[in-house]
């Protein structure tokens, strides 16, 4: 019996579980600066399957289809650039591209937490790898 219990344990364990909704309520809510630690409520997300919504943006100038893009809370039209922590920057698997979606969207994937330096400059807190964008 206690086999059959352990069994059925490891096998919920390897289920795929329903992603964790996210906000940028969550992930803009503090004020952000180089080299802080990042809030528990930030950190416990990563490498977690997450949905968030928010607006699509192109990372790379140009037209056409993405393989990459940038979330954002907001519209940002006439607001300037955000802040780091008010960005995700979402990769599509490999070989996938879309055009961008106009309106709110609802981006399912694997977020990573923490932040990415590029020549010692941070340029990105939030990552993650898209799998379905709605």
């Amino acid at each position: 019996m206690a086999l059959l219990r352990l069994t059925a344990c490891l096998l919920l364990a390897t289920l795929p579980q329903d992603p964790k909704k996210a906000s940028f309520s969550e992930l803009a809510g503090f004020d952000y600066t180089e080299g802080m630690t990042l809030p528990k409520e930030v950190t416990d997300l990563d490498e977690k399957i997450v949905t968030i919504g928010g607006f699509m943006r192109r990372e790379i100038a140009g037209t056409g289809p993405v393989n990459q893009f940038l979330l954002v809370n907001d519209a940002c039209g006439c607001q300037g650039t955000p802040k780091l922590n008010e960005i995700v920057f979402c990769m599509l698997p490999a070989g996938v591209t879309m055009d961008l979606k106009p309106g709110v969207v609802k981006v399912t994937g694997k977020l990573y937490v923490g932040e990415e330096k590029e020549d010692g400059v941070v340029t990105m807190i939030y990552q993650m790898d898209a799998d379905t964008v709605k």
